[in-house]
Parts: C-alpha cells; structure tokens; sequence
C-alpha cells in the first residue's frame, strides 16, 4: 500500500514538473511557408485581401477566428492581425510574379498558450503544429482559386426583347482593375437605400453601361436596381431615378467568376458582327444582371451573369438603277461620241 502511495506521488510530481516543462517553454514563435498558386498575382492578392473571402481559405474554425487587415502595399503585401481563440497573431503575406502565377509567403507571429505549447512538445515542435495550418491555408487559396476561377462557360442565346424598366441608380467611374471591388460597394450601399427607404424592389440588381469597349482603361457605369416607379431623390443625391424604354438585344449568359466578363462581351458582339447587326447604343444599354451572385452564392463558378448588347437590324439602301437611253436602249456611260 505504502508502494502505491509512493508511485501516486511520483507520477504527481512528474506531472506538475511536465507542466512547469511546458509553461515554461518559449512562448515566441515565427512560422514560415510559401506556395505557387497558377492565377494571377493581383487575383490572388485581391482574393485574399477581401474580409468576406476569408472564410473560404481560413484554416481555423471560423467561428473561433476573426482576421483584420492592417496595412495593404497592393499587389505586394498583407498584413493582418488574426485573432484565434482570443490569441492574437500577426500575419504577414507577401506576393511575387512567377512564370505560372504567384509565389505567395505567409509568415505568422504570435505567443503560444499552454495548449498549443503541449501541442507542440508533443507533434514535435511549434513549427509541425502551426505549420501545416499555414499550408493548409495556402492550399485552400490554391484549390478555390484554380478551381473557381478557371471553370467558367459563355451562352449566346441570339436576339431577345429587353423590356422597359424603371430602376434607382448609382453612377460611378474606377479603373478595370478596381471594377469588381467598386461595384461591389456599391451594391451593398444601393441595397442598403433601398431598405432603409422601404423601396420595394422587382427584379434582380444590373449594371448599366453607356458603352463597352476592350481599350477603355475607365469604366464608367451605373449600379441600378429595378423598382416599380419612377423614384425621383433630392438635387446632389449619390443616388437617382432612371428609366430605359424596351429595346432589341442579343443576350449571353456567363456562368462563373466575372474576371472572363471580357470575353462574353467579345463574343456577344461577334454574333452581333456575324449576324450583320448593329450595336444600338441609343435606343438601349449595355446591361449585366446579376442572376446569381454574392451573397447568396460564394463560389464564383456558379455565379450567373446575363449581359445584354442593344442592337437594331441593319438597314440597306438599294443603289438605284442607271437609266436606260429610250433612243439606243444604252445607258448614258455607254453612250459614245464620233467626230
């Protein structure tokens, strides 16, 4: 018996000098790992800089993680503070060319608690237990993108009638780079107005362009939402009425991520050129209705996106026909003269 007491103090006193052993390990800690990811650098950087975003690549439970952005070098770096169970940790994320894509760095800095502290005696180090959160991690941007973003298919479903439509807008101008972040605001602050003014709404959200063209370095565009009447707003409102009568199109449905809306709209006006229409911006508006999209869906290979090219049929003039001579039954060019 005396044995026993013996042996249940020792194992007690190995325990408390375990735990001593493990409080007392370096709580610092730097973990480093790299990744090429086949997608372009800036759509990587974009990707991983928008907050909404994270849940699709964060390698922590979501529910116990919450990320913030510190600072933005664009195209370049990240920095952000990740919070995971109350511990805060800073990340820091950079981005260079390939030949492929992007080689992207995620280093991570932190203290370790006492669990992750045992963790890492007990898997070897710090570096196995972090580590291949990190590799996950970069694995998931890797997956999602490449997979996301490169599985995508144009429709061209010919001519079709647009109907007249009332709608409220906002009207914006940025550059093709920044388009999808803008027009993405302002989305979210058109359907903020509209349910805070109680506007009911009859369709689905649309841009609306004046024209397109593949040169154009701007866009300048209107974020519209259809509604049922014509809404009139106070003189200097950042948001307006507007209203287009019915008009001719050739409609395209692009299913998947918005960076191949560039060659819908080639192929849209292909058929149009092929079909010996005309592009009629006068009579009607270049349009992308967003069909299916965020928030309801998050993963852009099944985003739908109808686009919509006004057109009017090509007229042709009939060359009239030369007369003919009632005297010699010739036309006057085949007239000839003799001294």
């Amino acid at each position: 018996m005396r044995i026993l007491k013996y042996i249940l103090l020792l194992l007690l006193l190995l325990g408390v000098a375990f735990i001593v052993f493990v409080a007392t390990q370096k709580s610092d800690y730097t973990i480093v790992r790299t990744k090429e990811i086949k997608i372009s650098k800036d759509i990587v950087y974009t990707f991983v800089t928008d907050s909404t975003a994270n849940i699709d690549w964060n390698p922590w439970k979501k529910d116990i993680t919450v990320f913030e952005n510190i600072k933005l070098v664009t195209g370049d770096t990240i920095i952000q503070s990740i919070l995971v169970n109350g511990e805060k940790n800073e990340s820091f994320m950079r981005f260079q060319n390939t030949k492929k894509g992007a080689l992207v760095t995620w280093e991570l800095k932190g203290k370790l608690d006492f669990n992750l502290k045992l963790l890492s005696i007990l898997q070897g180090g710090v570096d196995n237990v972090l580590g291949d959160k990190l590799e996950e991690g970069l694995n998931n941007i890797d997956s999602y993108l490449v997979k996301e973003l490169t599985t995508y298919n144009i429709k061209i479903h010919g001519l079709v009638t647009k109907h007249a439509t009332n709608y409220i807008q906002q009207i914006d101008t940025c550059s093709l780079a920044d388009f999808q972040k803008v027009s993405k605001s302002m989305l979210q602050n058109m359907m903020s107005f509209v349910e805070k003014n109680d506007i009911e709404i009859l369709g689905l959200p649309f841009i609306a362009y004046e024209s397109i063209s593949s040169n154009d370095k701007e866009i300048i565009f209107s974020m519209c939402v259809p509604v049922e009447e014509e809404i009139l707003t106070t003189d200097g409102s950042e948001i307006s009425g507007g209203h287009f009568d019915e008009f001719l199109a050739v409609k395209a449905t692009l299913t998947g991520d918005y960076s191949h809306r560039k060659e819908a709209w080639d192929k849209v006006r292909k058929y149009v050129q092929k079909n010996k229409l005309v592009e009629d911006s006068f009579n009607g508006k270049f349009i992308e209705v967003y069909k299916i999209s965020l928030p309801k869906e998050r993963k852009p290979s099944k985003w739908i996106t109808e686009l919509y090219v006004p057109v009017k049929k090509r007229i042709y003039i009939a060359k009239p026909k030369p007369e003919v001579s009632q005297e010699d039954n010739t036309t006057p060019s085949e007239t000839t003269t003799t001294n």
